[in-house]
């Protein structure tokens, strides 16, 4: 009853700011007049500001967060969806940026899957350690008012109460939260530099949508992978912003300080404006991507066949040669037939010592790419694919 006859004025709380520069007593003076007689000599009674503020805040980081993981379940499910249509879908895995075996298409995306389902996990589980609250004065002793309003007041707010505190909650739960958050920006720049190795020319396997009239204002012809790059420009500032978190959590001289206060104002509303903004738009990204099978097979095909040459070692191995023989031995036809641009299974057949061990129907066997598929099933049904 006494809240809704509440009332009071914005731009008077900005004229008492003005004149005394302190918010929460600004704030108080505005709403008090307001208020029925019964209800003012309980107004703040036994508060300091930070009962209110590191109140209210966890509510407002429960309400980002909620935001945040809607988007990453959209994007979780475009990834998902697209992990099953690609699962089958043959190209070359690259380690150091150099070809190493093959994978699918579907594989590689399965792997964002599960990176997202990760992070989707450590949300919910820490959500209790996230979000918390204090209502217990002005250096945690409850000197002027009952542990059980602290209690009632946070449970009614559907956030955690601390276990104990002193004017504040302490940064460590504020620090692993956007760290958390800062963590999902890192998956998604990881994501998004994919993309963008994949669509260099020279590689031309994914392409990020494109409208017509985009691209670059001097050279007509590209069509430059800009969404993917402005994700991992905008990733790097909530990275960056966990330094300011981590020095925040050291705030205290005693019980108190407000070394942390200017600088949460911008680092937790601006990580979750950006994190928020770049799962949208990443999301679109992926929605709209085009992936061509066609030149995933001829990127695969590219080395004539010594990306297979771990399997020809060890059949070797199998077939009785050392196995650090036969590294040393199939490095060097390897390496050889790349640099002569040589077809591999015809090099290797030219090697009396390896004709001897493996016929020639062996070594063809032995270099289909299709090989390396065969435990794919298992690995996608792990996430019910």
């Amino acid at each position: 009853m006494a809240r809704d006859n509440a009332k009071f004025s914005i731009v008077k709380i900005d004229e008492w700011e003005k004149k005394i520069d302190q918010e929460m007593v600004s704030f108080l003076r505005a709403v008090e007049p307001s208020l029925p007689a019964e209800v003012v000599p309980y107004w703040h009674r036994g508060l300091t500001s930070f009962d209110v503020w590191d109140t209210a805040r966890p509510l407002q980081m429960k309400e980002a967060t909620e935001l945040i993981e809607s988007e990453m379940m959209k994007l979780f499910g475009v990834l998902k969806e697209m992990a099953r249509v690609h699962k089958a879908a043959l190209e070359i895995g690259r380690t150091h940026g150099v070809q190493a075996e093959p994978i699918t298409f579907g594989l590689k995306i399965l792997n964002w899957v599960g990176e997202l389902e990760r992070h989707l996990e450590r949300l919910k589980r820490n959500k209790v350690d996230f979000f918390v609250g204090k209502i217990s004065g002005a250096v945690g002793t409850y000197s002027n008012i009952d542990p059980r309003v602290e209690e009632i007041v946070c449970r009614e707010l559907g956030i955690s109460s601390a276990k104990i505190s002193n004017q504040i909650v302490a940064r460590d739960a504020h620090y692993t939260w956007l760290t958390q958050l800062a963590s999902i920006g890192n998956s998604l720049e990881k994501f998004a530099t994919n993309i963008r190795l994949l669509q260099q020319t020279e590689v031309s396997e994914v392409q990020e949508p494109f409208r017509e009239g985009g691209g670059s204002s001097a050279m007509p012809h590209k069509r430059n992978p800009n969404v993917s790059e402005r994700v991992c420009s905008l990733a790097r500032i909530p990275r960056a912003f966990t330094i300011v978190a981590g020095e925040n959590q050291a705030l205290q001289w005693g019980e108190r300080s407000l070394d942390e206060s200017a600088a949460e104002r911008i680092i937790l509303s601006l990580t979750c404006f950006i994190l928020h903004y770049n799962l949208r738009i990443f999301t679109g990204v992926m929605e709209g991507l085009k992936v061509d099978t066609d030149k995933m097979l001829e990127n695969l095909a590219l080395t004539k066949g010594v990306i297979s040459s771990e399997d020809v070692m060890l059949a070797l191995a199998d077939k009785g040669m050392s196995r650090d023989k036969a590294r040393s031995y199939i490095q060097r036809i390897a390496q050889q037939a790349w640099d002569r641009r040589e077809d591999f299974a015809d090099a290797l057949r030219k090697e009396p010592e390896i004709t001897a061990l493996l016929s020639s129907d062996e070594i063809a066997a032995y270099l289909r790419p299709e090989k390396h598929l065969k435990n794919i099933d298992q690995i996608f049904a792990r996430f019910g694919l």
